[in-house]
């Protein structure tokens, strides 16, 4: 009876729950046992609570999830820890450390493996390589490259990243598999990347989940940072991912930032833990001891909120960085005599283009403009302005990059803008004329229509430049044209709008 239970897999809810059942009885029993997967994943730097994106507050933060992960072990000793990436990026802490702190309590907190997710690579392959050679946990991520060397043949910090691994517990083999979305080559720049390549996590799962059965592996899980959609796309192809490789078990997710305890990708059991530690993800397999046949596989989530105290082990490592980390948030930078808004004339996005050709001017390049917008983050409230709230409205470590472009490639990248009803970007301090019908007639920059033979030195960030998550993709190709002549700064947009602010003083 419960070998064909497995074979159905409980998706119909009558035979799920007599599954349950079943399997309840034989861990009673002891004719089962049971083993308990623990995961986390875009903590993005969070150590302590935070807000959610819905503005809830005092919520998630490692700290917290650490608790309940004690919590877990205790009851449930047979246990593998793992996080599914985007580790470090996201938080001051986090930043000044070169995410050094949170490997640190993956280390403390005895993580086994820890996917490297597409905001590893933010600061350079530099700092994700010294995180790589300081992490004790092995790191998992099959579908990277070097050159002509996929990851377990790279020498180096590199050493430490694998397709995947066993982790025996109970007498029972569990094979982790890790991948990274392919969405990278659209959002980080080849600089920043430095090399390391991406490629079809379903050519990367398919060796993998062949090489773990080899090796008589007695489930297999697979740790995405691609995540859960309404529909799959270019970043989370998880649908279509599992749907095409058969064997898989488990997939835990990431990347996409939701709360999914459980869903079904054909046979394979997903769930995915929200995102800066807001939720903690657990997975239970249960295996026939006689068989050892995976008969039950359950998945939830748990909200990380003030049921659980601050673990005093992790709030103990990161006191200093944290209270420095505190320091600097709180810094005065500037005064701001009436709220600025998001957009208009004197408006936010304004003011970040300012301070981008200020700090480009510091360095030695003059630009004729700039193409840049807000995060959506709210007005500048009037009052004083701290590190937090230049933290607030540039979330993001983007490097400024520069490029040449003509009249034509202009309009064709304001005219491709204008179809993106989110975005609210703006190429500054070029004025654009348009028809009733609100389309370019033309563009003017000092006034003057712009000449069809010369070219014009313009900054954005490259995010945008690589297309700003495939809503730019004529931008990006207009980019990397030889005649853009693209060159990559070591202006970081946020560090530049602290200077401008700084020497405005009062605006």
């Amino acid at each position: 009876m419960i070998r064909e239970i497995r074979r159905r897999d409980f998706i119909v809810s009558g035979a799920g729950w007599l599954g349950s059942m079943l399997a309840a009885r034989a861990v009673e029993e002891k004719r089962a046992k049971t083993i308990s997967i623990f995961h986390t994943t875009d903590l993005h730097g969070h150590i302590e609570p935070t807000l959610s994106y819905d503005g809830l507050g005092d919520v998630g933060g490692i700290a917290r999830c650490a608790t309940q992960i004690r919590r877990w072990r205790k009851q449930f000793p047979d246990s593998i820890l793992v996080d599914v990436g985007d580790v470090y990026q996201g938080t001051p802490v986090g930043l000044q450390s070169d995410g050094r702190i949170m490997i640190d309590l993956f280390n403390r907190l005895d993580y086994d493996a820890w996917v490297i997710g597409n905001h590893d690579f933010d600061w350079g392959r530099e700092v994700l390589e010294g995180n790589l050679q300081h992490s004790k946990a092995k790191v998992l991520t099959g579908n990277l490259r070097i050159g002509h060397k996929a990851v377990g043949q790279i020498d180096g910090a590199w050493k430490n990243v694998l397709p995947w691994t066993i982790r025996e517990t109970a007498g029972f083999k569990i094979g982790l598999v890790g991948l990274t979305t392919p969405g990278m080559p659209f959002w980080l720049a080849p600089e920043t990347l430095g090399g390391v390549e991406v490629f079809d996590p379903a050519e990367s799962l398919k060796q993998s989940v062949a090489e773990l059965k080899s090796e008589n592996v007695d489930a297999i899980v697979v740790m995405g940072h691609m995540g859960w959609r309404w529909e799959e796309d270019y970043a989370n192809p998880v649908p279509s991912l599992l749907r095409n490789i058969e064997g898989v078990d488990v997939y835990l997710a990431g990347h996409s930032h939701q709360d999914r305890a459980t869903w079904y990708e054909g046979n394979t059991i997903c769930s995915q833990a929200s995102y800066f530690g807001i939720h903690c993800g657990r997975v239970d397999l249960t295996f026939d001891l006689e068989s050892r046949t995976l008969i039950e596989r359950k998945a939830f989530t748990v909200r990380m909120d003030g049921r659980f105290e601050l673990d005093p082990a992790v709030m103990d490592t990161a006191r200093p960085q944290l209270k420095e980390a505190a320091e600097t948030l709180t810094r005065k930078v500037c005064t701001v005599k009436t709220e600025i808004p998001l957009r208009g004339e004197d408006s936010l996005r304004t003011i970040f283009c300012q301070a981008f050709a200020s700090a480009l001017k510091r360095d030695g390049t003059e630009v004729d403009g700039v193409f840049h917008g807000t995060f959506g983050s709210g007005p500048l409230e009037a009052g004083e302005v701290t590190v937090g709230d230049c933290w607030k409205h540039l979330p993001y470590e983007n490097l400024l990059i520069t490029v040449e472009l003509d009249a034509r490639e202009l309009r064709l990248i304001l005219e491709e803008e204008d179809l993106n009803k989110s975005s609210d970007r703006v190429l500054w301090p070029f004025d654009l004329e348009r028809n009733s019908s609100g389309e370019i007639q033309e563009i003017r920059l000092k006034g003057a229509p712009l000449k069809s033979d010369k070219r014009y030195l313009i900054a954005m960030n490259s995010y945008d430049a690589q297309s700003g998550g495939k809503s730019m993709m004529t931008l990006r190709r207009i980019t990397q044209l030889k005649s853009s002549n693209r060159q990559m700064t070591r202006i970081a947009t946020r560090e530049a709008l602290i200077d401008w602010f700084l020497e405005q003083e009062i605006i």
